[in-house]
């Protein structure tokens, strides 16, 4: 059995104000432990989008995985005060607006991906694999202080997951531990790992038990 993972950085090893996440406490390294006989295959890209997940299908797809999951969404649907246009105008001009980013992201609310293009991508990724499941991540939660530091987060979040919910099989997020998640707010510490894998792990069992 062939597995293709699509992920964000969320999978990927990680040093984070002195909290550290080894690669062999990564989920897809304690995933690759437990089912050796299955062959594992990811494309880990740290800030990508749904957008440049899809764009590297056009290479993992001659790969013929029986399962894909992707894991994406925080970085297309966190608020942001400018476009990535007005950000490379800012530091060409070496303006700095730190103290209106709060302020700006909670009136602006500004998305990497709009919920359209987000929506039109994961159909795009469900259509390549069309005779293939494809499970997406939820999503992780947001903590009171990840609100308080990215204002309007929170609802993104559950907006972006119900596009996720629509077109995918769904790993459920909701309910997902705070102490899992490193001091960043949004990426996994070596717990949050082990909790995804069990999700997953529940997944595989099925899929193989079914086979």
């Amino acid at each position: 059995m062939k597995i293709l993972f699509l992920t964000d950085s969320l999978s990927l090893p990680r040093e984070e104000n002195g909290q550290v996440v080894k690669y062999e406490e990564t989920y897809l390294s304690i995933l690759r432990k437990e089912f050796p006989e299955m062959l594992i295959v990811d494309s880990a890209i740290g800030g990508a989008t749904i957008w440049d997940l899809f764009r590297q299908i056009f290479y993992y797809k001659y790969f013929e995985p029986d399962l894909v999951i992707i894991q994406c969404g925080i970085v297309d649907c966190a608020p942001r005060a400018f476009t990535e246009f007005e950000k490379k105008i800012l530091n060409r001009l070496g303006i700095r607006a730190k103290g209106l980013t709060s302020f700006l992201r909670r009136y602006r609310g500004l998305k990497r991906t709009s919920r359209v293009k987000f929506e039109k991508t994961a159909i795009k990724i469900k259509n390549e694999f069309s005779n293939i499941p494809v499970y997406a991540i939820g999503i992780l939660p947001a903590s009171l202080e990840y609100e308080k530091k990215v204002p309007g987060i929170e609802n993104s979040i559950a907006i972006y997951n119900q596009i996720l919910k629509g077109h995918f099989h769904f790993i459920e997020s909701c309910g997902f531990p705070m102490e899992g998640i490193l001091n960043d707010h949004h990426h996994l510490n070596k717990y949050g790992h082990e909790v995804i894998a069990d999700n997953i792990r529940s997944v595989l069992i099925k899929i193989k038990d079914s086979r």
